[in-house]
């Protein structure tokens, strides 16, 4: 076995797992917490639009209970108005005037109240209409965004299958005591398990490397591995000369 060889197939294979790690976690995280959150404002926008809702309608309910209100003062005055010519003595229709006055300061009330409760059912369909808007926006923003990142994960899944049939294809050339090792560094270490030594250190982790670890990946007689991070370590300049 040349151990030259089977390092510069592992780097390829490295390089290979790199893009498939990324492209993992690109389909599996990135695009589906990035459509998350547009949904999640969507959903959180849904919400708001039904408060709105909701307080139109508590302020409809509210204006007909005090127009409600204001009729059946409204029918008490007509009433008593009615009640005022039949009275005999001066005492009864002093108080019967004493009635009517009251009757006319609540109807006042009432009816500012009425017309406050107009005012307050416009500015909530104001409201109401301006999140709708937003809520429309939002809509057809998640939507677009949904099918861009539908078709971006398709794209993804389409490069990853190239990737695995590239990588399986590979795998097999390489010494199967080496593949091993370097199949459960993949698993364990982030889909890096072959790291390149620069300027002395692991490219991985950054340990410094001592002279005679760089001697012992140099004799190219057995794989030599980082002592703090375990991955497999190589020097490019020697395995792509």
């Amino acid at each position: 076995m040349n151990l030259k060889d089977e390092i510069r197939k592992l780097a390829e294979l490295q390089e290979l797992d790199s893009q498939i790690y990324e492209l993992n976690r690109e389909h599996d995280v990135t695009k589906p917490e990035s459509l998350q959150k547009i949904k999640t404002d969507f959903q959180e926008k849904q919400s708001t639009l039904a408060k709105f809702e909701t307080d139109l309608k508590n302020l409809q309910l509210k204006k007909k209970e005090r127009e409600i209100e204001l009729a059946t003062k409204e029918d008490s005055l007509r009433k008593a108005q009615g009640q005022l010519y039949q009275l005999k003595t001066n005492k009864e229709y002093q108080a019967k005037l004493t009635e009517i006055g009251s009757l006319k300061a609540d109807i006042s009330v009432a009816e500012e109240e009425v017309l406050k409760t107009l005012e307050e059912i416009d500015v909530a369909k104001t409201k109401l209409d301006q999140e709708k808007a937003v809520v429309l926006e939002i809509e057809n923003k998640y939507k677009l965004q949904e099918g861009k990142v539908n078709q971006e994960i398709k794209d993804i899944e389409v490069k990853l299958s190239s990737l695995n049939s590239k990588r399986d294809q590979l795998s097999r050339e390489i010494d199967k005591t080496i593949a091993v090792k370097y199949e459960k560094l993949i698993l364990s270490r982030n889909g890096l398990a072959l790291a390149a030594v620069k300027n002395n250190n692991c490219s991985a982790c950054h340990l410094a490397l001592t002279h005679q670890k760089i001697n012992e990946i140099k004799m190219y007689d057995n794989m030599v591995f980082c002592e703090n991070c375990v991955r497999m370590l190589y020097l490019p300049e020697d395995i792509f000369q």
